[in-house]
This record gives structure tokens, sequence and C-alpha cells, in this order.
């Protein structure tokens, strides 16, 4: 069959998905140019829809949307509206039709002689022919007459000889520029409006519903709710709240299929359960339902379920500490492998239905993170390192979604929209936002996109330590408040300054306060991410890791950068003396617990635990939790278990001071614990809004508080 072809004045590029008129050109999905080809291939005679969806999807089971959606493309590309149809006309109850006149490319060269296809030929400059005029060139040329003069075929072989090589020019230029899909926004609107957190909004197959997870209290606890993008009103489809994870809705909208892990709330004792579980979305609706366990995992984690047909769901497995993307086929209650990344790990991915494609976001053996686009069977279609912009961390976990009518995603990171091209090319949008933003997903007709939005308010606060067990609420006191967050406060060693990070002014900064003065000490690139921060031993600098990078932060404001070639991802300690820092690193995909010598740059592995937080005293006594919670700490020759600690940790952290450790369990207790004396206890209660401990000065913890933690979904309406 013919790559190219003409519907009246457009000419249909197959090849690379295009639509074009004179200069202007569109990228649409492969199927809706296969029905766009179908219709042309029946000229005139009106095709029904049944026929169209056995011809274009003939392996999948779909709805007449998704044909209506592949139209409503074709008739925006071809700059006609549904109400008013030149092209292709809808014959109500029976199909569709192409009314207008098309033209092979086969055929265009047959019935133009020789001569006349010289004579089209425009060239500029150095014997350079049109743009336009490129592709007729190369195929005239197989069918030119012999000429008996060499010196004029000379020149003749001369010209096409040019051609070929501005061809091949043009086409590398044209795809080394890709431009940004011309997202415009028209009208934004709040879909929910509550005291809770809302998470990971998309919409139904057919757009009628918006689906999310409503957050509770506890950070992990939430529920699935739908709300009816018509009258608003919202229902809740599971019976009991938990803790569920990647909801996804089956093409045909009957079944919701979603991940439950374990009780968040209680300790963990032992190796995670996941499960994949499934509901009626119809039944749903009326009332919520008890879901089906689908599929069981006692052995290894689960995450991002998504339907790739009827029957099909996608999902990633973690083997060895490895992330890979599987293929589960209810029907037969089997799982097979799909991909996985060099040696490397995935770190998400987003399906397509409409387009056959899966982006999978992976870290390879050579420590970069890549765009990898796979057909559905799994095979690699292309393969492409991420480009991230200078400020952006060098690992990312962009939650995207494909753009309409372009060959890009779109995610969000920091305040901002980006979109990501599929040879790995990230820009940044002009969406700018006031607020943290992410999770897009674009409505089913590419008119209207779902986007979580919200602020994180938290202050900075001193919390007294009592002497003994005391039987009242020991309150907080704090010393620094905005209406953004701040977070890592650290006091100076034998001094009066306080460090911490702070978004007030719209970007993550590291601030000093001294007394009642208070400066912004750092300057880094606006979106840059700050994850933890360090003082000197003698309180003249600051370790601060950003965009997991090191830079030492003077009292000047003057910043170094440590050129260490792993990104890191958490820094527990810093012994400034011996240039040693205790944290963890990411290699191939795979976190390690490790000790860094600043001065060489290179690491060693401190063990394979799978440590969670780490504390290290200034008489080097090193405490670290793992996964499931235990504290251990680190011997001369082995690591030891600390007994008594059991069912004290929490994610509100713990600090340690010479022979004495101070944690918050979950229960909202404060408690100590003496290393020399092996004795634990309980020192009093504390408010439950206290999200972790920062650092210990004196006889006070320095610690974080929320003040308000709102996620909304808002839905943008827009076009390109």
């Amino acid at each position: 069959m013919a790559q190219q072809y003409w519907v009246g004045e457009f000419f249909i590029d197959l090849s690379r998905n295009q639509i074009s008129l004179t200069n202007q050109s569109k990228t649409l999905a492969p199927k809706a140019l296969s029905v766009l080809t179908y219709l042309a291939k029946h000229q005139g005679k009106v095709i029904s829809y049944e026929e169209l969806l056995d011809e274009v999807w003939p392996d999948s089971i779909v709805t007449p949307n998704t044909l209506q959606r592949s139209i409503a493309q074709l008739r925006k590309a071809l700059g006609e509206s549904s109400k008013e149809p030149v092209l292709i006309k809808t014959h109500s109850k029976q199909g569709y039709s192409l009314e207008c006149e098309v033209r092979w490319f086969e055929e265009e060269l047959l019935n133009k002689p020789p001569k006349a296809q010289e004579q089209n030929v425009q060239f500029i400059g150095d014997d350079v022919p049109a743009i336009g005029d490129l592709q007729e060139t190369l195929d005239t040329s197989s069918s030119e007459i012999k000429d008996n003069h060499p010196v004029k075929n000379n020149k003749k072989s001369y010209i096409i000889a040019a051609s070929v090589m501005a061809l091949v020019l043009l086409i590398f230029l044209f795809r080394l520029y890709e431009p940004v899909p011309q997202l415009r926004l028209h009208d934004l609107k709040f879909i929910t409006a509550t005291d809770k957190k809302e998470y990971g909004a998309t919409y139904s197959p057919d757009g009628q519903h918006i689906i999310f997870n409503r957050y509770f209290d506890k950070v992990c606890v939430n529920n699935i709710w739908a709300k009816n993008t018509e009258n608003h009103q919202e229902f809740q489809l599971v019976a009991e709240s938990g803790t569920y994870q990647g909801h996804h809705l089956s093409p045909d909208g009957k079944n919701l299929i979603f991940i439950e892990q374990e009780d968040c709330t209680k300790p963990v004792t032992q190796q995670t359960c996941y499960n994949l579980m499934s509901l009626s979305f119809e039944e749903a609706l009326k009332q919520p339902q008890t879901p089906r366990v689908l599929l069981e995992c006692k052995n290894s984690e689960i995450k991002n379920a998504a339907w790739a047909d009827n029957n099909t769901i996608l999902l990633q497995q973690k083997t060895d500490n490895r992330w890979q993307l599987v293929r589960y086929s209810v029907d037969n209650n089997f799982t097979t492998h799909l991909y996985d990344a060099d040696h490397g790990t995935i770190i998400g991915f987003k399906y397509s239905q409409e387009r056959q494609l899966i982006a999978v976001i992976s870290i390879k053996n050579d420590g970069q993170q890549y765009l990898d686009m796979l057909s559905t069977n799994g095979d690699l279609v292309s393969s492409h390192p991420i480009a991230l912009l200078d400020y952006m961390p060098r690992y990312i976990k962009p939650y995207m979604d494909f753009a309409p009518n372009s060959d890009h995603l779109i995610f969000g990171y920091s305040r901002n929209l980006y979109s990501l091209s599929y040879t790995g090319e990230v820009k940044k949008l002009d969406f700018p936002f006031d607020q943290g933003v992410g999770s897009p997903d674009f409505h089913p007709d590419g008119t209207r996109m779902l986007l979580i939005k919200g602020r994180y308010d938290s202050d900075v606060a001193r919390l007294s330590i009592p002497e003994s067990q005391h039987p009242d609420e020991q309150g907080y006191t704090v010393f620094e408040r905005s209406i953004e967050s701040e977070d890592y406060v650290k006091q100076q060693p034998n001094g009066e300054l306080i460090a911490f990070v702070s978004e007030r002014t719209g970007d993550q900064q590291i601030w000093l306060k001294n007394q009642d003065r208070l400066e912004l000490l750092s300057n880094f690139p606006s979106g840059s991410f700050i994850r933890a921060l360090s003082w000197s031993k003698d309180g003249n600098s600051l370790l601060v890791l950003v965009n997991q990078k090191f830079q030492i932060l003077s009292l000047n404001s003057e910043t170094s950068s440590i050129d260490f070639p792993i990104p890191v991802f958490d820094l527990f300690h810093w012994d400034s003396e011996k240039q040693l820092v205790i944290g963890k690193i990411l290699t191939n995909g795979i976190s390690q617990f490790v000790e860094i010598n600043l001065n060489s740059l290179d690491y060693q592995v401190i063990n394979n635990k799978n440590v969670s937080i780490a504390a290290k005293s200034e008489t080097g006594t090193l405490i670290f939790t793992d996964r499931m919670g235990r504290f251990w700490q680190r011997g001369a020759i082995e690591e030891q278990l600390i007994g008594a600690l059991s069912d004290q940790s929490s994610s509100k952290l713990f600090v340690v001071k010479d022979q004495m450790i101070y944690g918050i369990n979950r229960d909202n207790q404060l408690w100590s614990y003496n290393l020399h004396t092996d004795s634990f206890e309980i020192l009093a209660s504390v408010p439950s809004d206290i999200d972790y401990i920062s650092d210990i000065h004196d006889n006070e913890l320095l610690i974080t508080v929320v003040v308000a933690a709102k996620k909304e979904v808002i839905e943008l309406s827009v076009t390109q």
C-alpha cells in the first residue's frame, strides 16, 4: 500500500504519521490515519462503523467512542468541524464516507511526463531544490531519458547527487527539531475542593467520570472515588478504605483495577504483600463494592497497573531489586515478562491504547535515564536518553500522559508543565502555576486535562525534651512561619545560627535565622530540588544536597560544586574534617547505603539492608533503620539489632546525640533510648501534626510541623 497520498489539497504521509498543507504539518495517531486511509481506499462510499472498527482494530475490543475520537482528530487536522463536514461526512446510523478527490503517490508520478517533472524542480542557491520538491526529484531520477551528450549527463548527475545530499540533511534537521506541542490554556476549574488530599485523577474512557484517590489524615490511607463530570455527583467506589495505588479503568469502562498494599498504619513485621484488585465500576456507582483479588504477590512487589485491553493488564514487578514490565492475562490467570531495562530498572510507564504505544522511563547500565517506546507486544520501537534541563535533578520520576496529536508526553515538575519528546528532549511549556502541579491526564477528546495542584505548608519549631516521663502532652514552639514549606532545620555547631529550607520566594532556598534576624543565604536556580543539608564542624559552611548533587555553601553565599559522578538521594551525615558523607546513591537503578569520600570521589557500600533512615553522632555512633522499621547499630564487625526499639520506628524519624537516641513512634509518643545502659523510656505524648525530627540542640529537638497539606484536582480547557 502507498505510504503517501493526497486528500484534496492535504498531503498524507503514513511513514511520519503526518497530514500537511503547504508548510504546516500535524502529527496524528497511527490509528486515526488508518481510519482515513481505509476511507480513502473506498472514496465516496459509506463505510459502516463496524467495518471500520474491524479493519483498524482487528485484535482489540474497542468502543464506538474510540472511532469517534479518531474521526474528530482527523476533522480537526483537515480543518473542518462535525457540524459542517465537507471532507469526512457522517451518515446517521450507517457510517462515514470520504467526499473528496484522493490521489495516490504512485499515480501522481506515473501521470507526469519526465519533462514536466524536471520543470517542477525549483533551484535555490547552489543547485539545491526547494523542500517541497525534493521527493519528486529523487523519484524522477530513475526514469530520466538517457541523453547522448556526456557533459550534460554529468551535470545532471551532479544535480541529482546534490539533491540527495540536501534531502538527507533536511531529514536530519527535521528529526532534530521536533516542534513542542502548542497547548493553550482557555479555562481552569476546580474538580475537588475539600479538606482532604486528592491524587491520581484520571478520566473514564467515555469521559463521563473522573476517578481519583482521596487521602485522609494518615497520608497512606485512602479510598477511590468517582465524580460525574456533568452533575458533579461523587461516588465512593471501595467499601473500606485502605492503602490503594494506581487505579485504571478498562477500555470498555466495566472493570476498575488497582494495587492494594497491607495496612500502612501498622508496624511492618514481615515482607509486605501486594494484591492486584478489581471491581465492577458500574456496580460501584450504585454502592461501594468489596473488590476481588486478581493477583496476589507475597514475595515480590507490584505497582502501576494499567489495562492494555479488556483482558490484559500491564504492571511493574520488582525482582532482584530491579523493576520490570510484565503482562497479566485475566482469562488465563498467567503473567509473562514483557520488558526490562538493560541491567537497570524501570521507573514508570504510560500506555496509550489509541497509539498502541507504551512509554517507559528507565535507568540503564550507563547510569542515564531513558525514554523507551515499546509496541504492545514489548518490542522496542525507540530508545533515547532524557535530556533534562540544567536545574532539574539528574533523575526524575515523571507522572506523564501522551499529548494529543503530537509525538510528545506531558509531565509536571515544580510549578510548571513540561513536554518530553519521543527522542528524549525536555522543554518547558508556557503554563506557570502558583503552586506545584503534576499527574496530567488528558480527556479522550483531547480538549481538557486534569492536574493535581496544591500547597504543602509547614513550619519549623522547637520541642523541649522532658527530663523524665511527662504526663501531659508536650507542646512545641514555632520559631519561623510562612504560608509555604519550611523544612530540614539544622542548628549551627557551637553557634547561634539556624539553617533551614524554605519555599517562601517560590523556590527552595537555604535561609539563616539568627535570633530575630532572617536572611536568604542561597541562590540556587529556579526549580531546584533540595533534599538535605548538613553543617560543617566549624559552622562556617553547609553541605547541601541539591538536584541530587553536592554543593558547599559558605556563609557569604558562595557555592562550590563537588563533581561526584553518581546521583545522591539522601544525605545523613557529613564529617567535614575527613570529608566523608553517609548517604544513599542510585547505581543502575538500585539504591545503596554508602560512605562517600568527597576528596577521592569514590564510595564504599556500608551494607545491603535496604536502609531507610540513618543518623550518626559526633562520637561516631551510626544508627539506621531498614524498610521493616527495625533499628540497627553498626559495630566493629557486624550490625547489631536493637530489640528494645521494635515497633518504635515511624516516618517522624529520629536523632542521635552521644549515646542517646530520640524518636517519635506511630502513637505520637516521644521516646528515648540509652545505648550504653540499654534503657528505653516513653517521655511524653506529642501533637500529631509533627511531621519529623531534623536535629537536636542542647535539650531541644528541632522539628518540622504540618500546617496544611492540600491537594486538589483541577481541570484545564486546552487547545493546540
